[in-house]
């Protein structure tokens, strides 16, 4: 079995979906991702001598309502449920029901040779007409287009998704007083969700910020469209070449090898990921981990480009500059979470300034009048000018006020 296109899996499915949609190119790319990541499962590896590093991915789109984070996942979900490569859970479920069914788990399905026939045999696009039945896995992709409402829903989702990113050897073990205990054996995770950013904040408490959670996850940020399209003339036909490369992938088995070129690149950017002292928490956290995040995404790129199972320079260092890409934006998505009582009114009044380019006290009062008082607000741009991150222009009598970031 060979792959039917010519070009990176990912690429190919960049080029037919982005004329169809007008979300982010950036939220294509990591949906696409996301389907190598959980097509592959726990197939392929990277070895850290005592543990193995698995491409499972947990990806967050973060965006305002309408910018394309429901449009950009969609067609990525149903590619995959047409391949039949990965176990999803589907959006609206809680984490009791996703540790019920890992623990209970998928079954497992490996090719069978032709004319195999028993009660084991069955029918898989993947692998063929005939499959064998072989025990079961407790590998899935969650979708959650709301991940907020996932994440609150249960008082132990974030530290279960935790602990499952790294997708150890042996049996998961989870029990809480009220629900039981779940056994899950060798689970392999990966995650897929959006949320507005303002969303995110309300449902990730301000101590997982500096924990586990974040340093696992790439949120990825967009905050406007790339293209606007009022008449749209084609729908997104999803390409067979592009289900078939996926079942062909789901077949790849095999650890990982870096090209010489490749390793000290990688060693470079392993000693780099250290947090500095002064770091947001968000970002000191993410930066731990970012060698990982970039070795994961790594091995995604490296099989959607050929079956050779060798990172190269390109791919390695194309996934370092997607990880520092999500690394720069961390403090934009997290910025309202602090321990000062005015840290939400604060990211409100810089987005504000963000979106206006130059606004007056009085518009950015008249505007945001239901979030903080006036004298808040006074509180608020005196800490900015201090700290030398707002400009002031004046006009006539009126000061206006802009956001150094942006440079208007």
């Amino acid at each position: 079995m060979s792959r039917k296109l010519r070009y990176p899996w990912i690429d190919e499915y960049i080029r037919n979906i982005a004329e169809a949609t007008e979300s982010p190119l950036k939220f294509h790319f990591w949906c696409a991702a996301a389907c190598i990541a959980a097509t592959l499962k726990r197939h392929v590896w990277i070895d850290r001598v005592k543990w193995k590093l698995f491409p499972n991915l947990y990806i967050v789109l973060v965006g305002r309502p309408g910018i394309g984070k429901g449009a950009a996942m969609n067609p990525a979900i149903s590619l995959l449920k047409q391949a039949g490569t990965s176990n999803i859970l589907s959006d609206r479920v809680t984490m009791e029901y996703v540790l019920e069914k890992l623990s209970k788990g998928f079954p497992r399905i490996s090719p069978s040779p032709n004319g195999n026939s028993g009660p084991n045999v069955v029918q898989s696009p993947a692998l063929g007409q005939q499959s064998l039945k072989l025990g079961v896995e407790s590998n899935a992709l969650i979708v959650s287009s709301e991940l907020s409402v996932f994440i609150t829903a249960s008082q132990f989702a974030i530290t279960c998704l935790s602990d499952l990113w790294d997708s150890k050897e042996g049996v998961y073990q989870y029990g809480t007083r009220g629900k039981g205990e779940w056994n899950i054996n060798e689970p392999c995770i990966s995650l897929l969700g959006g949320s507005a950013q303002e969303w995110l904040i309300k449902s990730v408490p301000a101590d997982a910020v500096g924990g586990g959670f974040t340093r696992r996850v790439n949120f990825v940020l967009a905050t406007k469209k790339d293209r606007q399209v009022p008449w749209p003339k084609n729908g997104y036909n999803c390409n067979d070449a592009l289900i078939e490369d996926l079942r062909h992938i789901s077949l790849i088995r095999g650890q990982f090898s870096f090209t010489r070129g490749a390793r000290p690149i990688f060693e470079r950017y392993y000693k780099s990921c250290e947090p500095n002292e002064f770091d947001d928490e968000a970002s000191a956290v993410y930066k731990t981990s970012k060698w990982a995040n970039a070795s994961k995404l790594a091995e995604v790129l490296s099989i959607s480009r050929s079956d050779s199972l060798i990172i190269n320079e390109l791919d390695l260092q194309m996934a370092i500059d997607k990880v520092e890409d999500v690394a720069k934006d961390l403090k934009v998505v997290f910025r309202a979470v602090g321990e000062s009582e005015l840290a939400s009114s604060s990211d409100r009044v810089i987005r504000f300034l963000e979106a206006r380019g130059y606004a007056s006290r009085g518009e950015i009062m008249a505007c945001n009048w239901k979030n903080f008082t006036s004298n808040e607000l006074d509180v608020i741009l005196a800490t900015f000018r201090e700290s030398n991150m707002i400009g002031e222009r004046q006009v006539g009598a009126k000061t206006l006020y802009f956001w150094k970031d942006t440079k208007p």
